[in-house]
């Protein structure tokens, strides 16, 4: 009787293992997953760049003081510019004892103050030739580093938006295509997912634009900084059904 009720159960449990893995291979059958790939390129309108500056002295006062006074030169550069306080930031803010070494023996040279800053410049699109101007300016200035310079885009939703839309029909063009490779057509989606959804920089521009560009930083004096194009980029994942 036992041997009886734990073949049924074993007989049973095969029949829906069966029956599941045929489902599971109907469905496969009766769907299409495909991705697709959305980039969206525009203009930088906007640029961060960290200016840094050191001075070293005989005391920490001494070094402090001068390095306020180029913090203050920076500053009269980039109001005179139009660029508001509240787009410059103390990014770090050390004060060492600066050494050398002479014949394997270390000597003091003084006291150490450093300061770095970083800056953001907007609105390049209306004012393409503010930003070497100010660059021109601040490198002028005896013992400033200029590093990390960062061309950005400032409001990206509809980059994003524009991005999104994007990947989804060159998803739902190669559902299509695959479709109709195989005699059906595309039903309803069954799910769908983001892969990734990230900013993206190129270097390729417009000639026009940095044509534009060049004449305006002539007449100002400056030099040209090419700043190419950049903007953001999505993947999504969509499963659609066939019929």
């Amino acid at each position: 009787m036992n041997k009886k009720f734990f073949t049924g159960i074993a007989f049973s449990l095969m029949l829906f293992l069966l029956t599941s893995c045929n489902s599971k291979v109907q469905e496969s059958q009766d769907s299409v997953s495909v991705s697709g790939i959305g980039t969206v390129l525009a203009q930088p309108d906007m640029v961060l760049m960290n200016v840094g500056f050191s001075h070293t002295a005989k005391t920490t006062k001494q070094a402090k003081t001068e390095v306020e006074q180029t913090m203050q030169q920076i500053l009269n550069i980039l109001r005179e510019e139009n660029i508001e306080d509240k787009f410059v930031k103390t990014i770090s803010l050390n004060y060492d004892v600066e050494y050398e070494y002479r014949s394997g023996r270390r000597i003091l040279i003084g006291q150490r103050a450093q300061q770095t800053i970083v800056v953001t410049i907007n609105d390049m699109i209306n004012a393409p030739e503010r930003f070497s101007s100010i660059l021109d300016k601040i490198t002028a200035i005896d013992k400033v580093e200029v590093q990390n310079i960062q061309f950005d885009i400032e409001h990206k939703t509809e980059l994003f938006k524009q991005s999104r839309e994007l990947a989804y029909q060159k998803a739902y063009d190669k559902a299509q295509q695959y479709a109709e490779l195989s005699g059906r057509k595309i039903g309803k989606v069954l799910t769908i997912s983001e892969a990734v959804s990230r900013d993206i920089a190129q270097t390729r521009a417009f000639q026009n634009n940095l044509m534009l560009k060049e004449e305006a930083l002539d007449m100002a004096g400056g030099s040209a900084v090419p700043t190419g194009e950049q903007g953001v980029s999505s993947e999504i994942n969509i499963v659609f059904s066939l019929k």
